[in-house]
């Protein structure tokens, strides 16, 4: 192999590390003399990054995936080594403190989706190389949830490595601790990197074996049964990709252990009546023009607006003429009856409405673009949702970077500016107001409390109870001058910079397809990415056509005639003439 040339070169080296693998191997010690283990470590320079590991994922399409950092006083450095690792054994180190950029080869690597990177807590990993190098890492899984899924008792890499792999790993809080971004890591450093990739997908191909009760080989060849365990594997990961772990069992002292009863996340939000009643809604020509919920055909027999002339299924008959009727593919769609079911899985149970374009965006665009976004809000059962959450959370983050926008509501960021003084105050009055009147406070405590007082009020001689009633009551938390709004930010961006908030309902739309891949959509749903408008202006009203994107053609669904002006047109993204 070549050697290194050029100190340049060293530091943005690409450390390839082969493991040996046989058994007896993975029975040893990843201490001290242990090192034998490494075959022999090899540095490339930077033409070649990604490139060995991506060959080796022609057909076993996962990765060990670990990042490392420095952390001084709390406060966490962007990350310093990024560790990758197939399963035979080809460990690639890379020193992104040390390159002027992630090389294009590895980039791609982390943003193919169709390579899952596994590890444990991946996510945070993937979550900070997103913070601090705009590298969106896609496909993450955390081999957790499969040591769940098959029944073991989970823990942190360490402990699945004994439990699994009978190997214990060098997790010394002198390595681990260590400094990630010196000039050169030590030989100690380089072992305990490419150890957390490599036994992360031993740890994973062991118990997916287990799992299917075949053997390794059929990892290794292209047969039935190789293509038999990868499609199980896919069907767990389909399930877990890209989400975090929180262990749902307590382990007591006793070693005895039970399941932690889930408590509901959405304890108001899961729906207790359908969204859909499919009353129908006709013209007076006994044209259908859409369904709408039994309360609103109501509202609209009660004020004589339009008759009954069907109880089941109930339809109302208007007596006008509506102001605007829906032709194409989109007046269909609301003529169809829609099912009380998750868009994702079909579960039909427990549903939550989802906005596939946040209101924290929506709600501040144009009247005209809030009028209809009916298409925008789906059903999902309640893991779906937690799902979507989750998958949502890294474009958030991918727009606050593109935007510069801020998504921290601490102190700092926050809308409310907390004055730490005031509140020290404050604690101290109803301390002693309230407390001291329950229970007898130390007399050594009661002056330490008032020693606050007299220090923010030097005038005062005596604490009256009229004074800590004042103090009491104090607003302790003020407006911050400086904040802006995240989806304020965001919505202006696209606003100014990329061309109107089209691309931006674009973005969340395409993202949901492609994160949830709903295989319950209504027929004819508009969720298909909107493609296009196409304004012109005719005696000062403007006609809008809305193009879809349906089936690789584009088609127009609907027009209406409404009044926009060219600021309006220029904010919604629309070409016009």
């Amino acid at each position: 192999m070549h050697r290194l040339i050029g100190r340049e070169v060293i530091r943005s080296a690409l450390s390839l590390v082969r493991w040996a693998r046989s058994e007896r191997d993975n029975e040893s010690c990843f201490f001290g003399r242990s090192y034998r283990r490494i075959c022999r470590i090899n540095y490339m320079g930077p033409p070649d990054y990604g490139g060995p590991q991506r060959a080796s994922c022609r057909h076993f399409k996962v990765v060990g995936f670990d990042c490392e950092w420095v952390t001084e006083q709390g406060k966490r450095h962007p990350v310093a080594l990024l560790q990758l690792c197939t399963y035979d054994g080809l460990c690639g180190l890379f020193r992104l403190g040390h390159m002027k950029t992630v090389p294009t080869s590895l980039k791609e690597l982390l943003e193919d989706e169709t390579i899952y990177k596994v590890g444990v807590a991946p996510k945070d990993d993937a979550k900070y190389l997103l913070e601090d190098y705009g590298v969106f890492t896609r496909s993450t899984f955390d081999i957790r949830h499969l040591v769940q899924v098959c029944g073991y008792s989970t823990g942190g890499l360490a402990a699945l490595a004994k439990a699994h792999l009978g190997i214990i790993l060098d997790k010394s809080w002198t390595v681990r601790c260590s400094n990630w971004d010196a000039e050169e890591l030590t030989k100690r450093q380089i072992n305990y990197a490419a150890a957390d990739a490599h036994v992360a997908i031993k740890i994973l191909v062991k118990l997916i074996n287990s799992y299917n009760k075949k053997g390794v080989m059929s990892w290794l060849t292209k047969s039935k049964s190789f293509e038999e365990n990868w499609n199980n594997f896919q069907d767990i990961v389909d399930k877990f990709v890209d989400s975090g772990f929180k262990s749902s069992q307590i382990i007591h002292h006793n070693g005895t252990k039970h399941t932690k009863q889930k408590k509901s996340r959405y304890p108001h939000a899961i729906r207790s009546k359908p969204l859909y009643h499919n009353c129908f809604l006709a013209a007076p020509d006994d044209e259908l023009l859409c369904t709408i919920d039994n309360k609103k055909a109501q509202w609209y027999i009660d004020k004589g607006l339009a008759d009954m002339v069907c109880e089941e299924p109930l339809t109302v008959k208007l007596r006008f003429e509506p102001a605007s009727r829906m032709v194409g593919d989109v007046g269909k769609y609301y003529q169809l009856t829609k099912e009380n079911k998750c868009v994702v899985c079909g579960k039909a149970n427990i549903y939550i409405r989802k906005n596939v374009v946040p209101r924290e965006y929506r709600k501040y665009f144009p009247e005209i673009m809030k009028e209809h976004s009916s298409h925008d809000v789906v059903l999902l059962c309640v893991e779906c949702h937690r799902r979507s959450n989750i998958a949502d959370q890294a474009v958030r983050i991918q727009l606050a970077v593109n935007c510069g926008a801020k998504i921290s509501a601490s102190s700092v960021n926050g809308r409310y500016i907390e004055n730490t003084d005031l509140k020290k105050l404050r604690s101290a009055a109803l301390a002693l107001l309230v407390h001291s009147k329950k229970y007898a406070l130390p007399e050594a405590r009661r002056h330490e409390l008032e020693a606050v007082i007299f220090q923010h009020f030097p005038e005062v001689s005596q604490i009256t109870d009229e004074l800590l009633n004042d103090i009491s009551n104090s607003q302790i938390r003020y407006e911050n001058p400086e904040y802006e709004s995240y989806g304020l930010k965001v919505v202006k961006h696209y606003l100014e910079k990329e061309g109107g908030l089209l691309k931006l309902e674009q973005l969340w739309r395409e993202h949901f397809l492609k994160a949830m891949k709903p295989q319950h959509l209504p027929a004819l749903c508009c969720l298909f990415v909107l493609k296009e408008y196409e304004c012109g202006l005719r005696m000062g009203e403007l006609s809008v056509k809305c193009l879809l994107c349906t089936d690789d053609q584009i088609k127009i669904d609907w027009e209406e005639e409404v009044s926009l002006n060219e600021e309006q047109l220029k904010q919604i993204g629309v070409n016009w003439s």
